[in-house]
């Protein structure tokens, strides 16, 4: 492709990385409310925090790959838009991107940190990069506790709502350039 063109859609693979992401935010969302609601000291309790560090740690992968294409690989350019909507739009997207970055490390530290824990990856036990600190776990709760889980699913609300507004209010197909039958935007 040359150089001077932009593309009208995001590729299969960045749409791939979009979707992959979703699909895990919501596998994260799930497993933790069904922790929550197994029984305290049950397997079962256990089986679904860590089937919640693999797929958090998983996210992290998929982020850092996904940002790395998204400097490789051509992207669409902005749909005209007011100043502040593009301004907007580029805020979001960075703090969705740290969020989704810094998220997973946090619930890492926050399971090492605590005596005798350790992080699964679905069956692999992964070793502790920091020793066992009370207020390290405590921060930890807070980072990767109910303030931060408020943040994010806001910040997804945000993005959910602009892409609707953009789908169904402004009528310029910038939805469709990141879904697979979509059609390219006006």
């Amino acid at each position: 492709m040359n150089q001077t063109t932009t593309p009208l859609r995001y590729n299969t693979l960045s749409q791939l990385f979009h979707w992959s992401v979703v699909l895990m935010l919501v596998g994260l969302v799930v497993t933790d409310s069904l922790r929550d609601g197994a029984p305290k000291e049950s397997a079962l309790r256990t089986e679904w925090l860590h089937l919640h560090e693999s797929l958090g740690i998983l996210l992290f992968l998929v982020v850092i790959a996904r940002i790395l294409w998204s400097r490789l690989s051509p992207q669409p350019a902005p749909l005209p838009a007011p100043q502040w909507s593009l301004i907007a739009a580029k805020l979001t997207h960075l703090l969705l991107n740290l969020a989704t970055l810094l998220i997973p490390v946090f619930g890492y530290l926050r399971v090492v940190s605590k005596e005798g824990r350790f992080a699964d990856f679905f069956g692999t036990q992964l070793p502790s990069l920091v020793a066992p600190s009370a207020q390290l776990n405590e921060a930890m709760h807070i980072f990767h506790g109910e303030p931060m889980e408020f943040f994010l699913y806001s910040l997804v609300g945000l993005h959910v709502a602009a892409a609707l507004w953009h789908q169904y209010a402004r009528r310029d197909g910038t939805l469709e350039r990141m879904l697979p039958w979509g059609r390219p935007a006006a």
